[in-house]
């Protein structure tokens, strides 16, 4: 005999105060339907029993995982492209909840951990040395320097020719404004800086190397 099997229940997995419930309705429907019905609601109410007791061994590992994984960030020892892993993989288990506990625990939003892949496919450097280099207009998903990364470019006009060089820790709204005030470029190339020093001496010295027409003509 199974626990819980309809067709010959074991009544001793009840609750006290689920007994006249069942009596009730063995009365009221008859011996043979009576007995059927309330055999069969008493294996749904154990399911449903296992059910809430799985959930909540299941919260309880994904709570301590999360608060392991923020443990680890906090001290260096994972970054966020092993946290996007770990995120996407909680995320198809589509469990109740888990943005909160993950938020809870860990410094990274759930948001910006669903998204980081994606963002780091657009602002990882695509070009030689740690640089990005690109055609303007920027296309959408295009490789790029991200927000508040600061970085020395250059601009080249249609002759593919160097024309302009400068600095920026606001890449794309840096080159729209230079679209927007005339200039003609067709395709860049940006350099990270580690530092403002760093970027001075870099712009410097690839002034003095391109000797761009457009930061002649406005130097004049």
């Amino acid at each position: 005999m199974h626990e819980g099997d309809a067709s010959c229940p074991d009544r001793s997995y009840l609750h006290a105060s689920e007994k006249p419930m069942y009596d009730s309705i063995r009365e009221a429907l008859g011996p043979e339907l009576g007995e059927s019905t309330a055999s069969t609601l008493q294996h749904i109410a154990l399911i449903k029993r296992r059910e809430e007791k799985l959930k909540a061994a299941r919260e309880a590992a994904e709570l301590q995982l999360v608060h392991r994984l923020g443990a680890a960030h906090r001290n260096g020892e994972i970054g966020m492209d092993e946290l996007a892993e770990v995120h996407s993989a909680l995320n198809e288990l589509k469990s109740v909840g888990r943005a909160t506990r993950w938020n809870s625990n860990i410094d990274v939003a759930w948001a910006k951990a669903a998204h980081w892949k994606r963002y780091v496919a657009r602002y990882r450097p695509n070009g030689p040395a740690g640089s990005w280099i690109g055609d303007w207009p920027l296309t959408q998903g295009a490789s790029r320097p991200g927000p508040r990364v600061p970085v020395v470019y250059v601009l080249f006009g249609p002759s593919n020719e160097p024309c302009y060089v400068g600095s920026t820790d606001q890449f794309a709204p840096r080159l729209n404004a230079h679209d927007k005030d005339g200039k003609r470029f067709v395709r860049w190339q940006a350099h990270p800086a580690r530092d403002r020093e760093h970027a001075y001496l870099m712009e410097d010295r690839l002034l003095r190397e391109h000797k761009p027409h457009l930061n002649r003509k406005a130097s004049r």
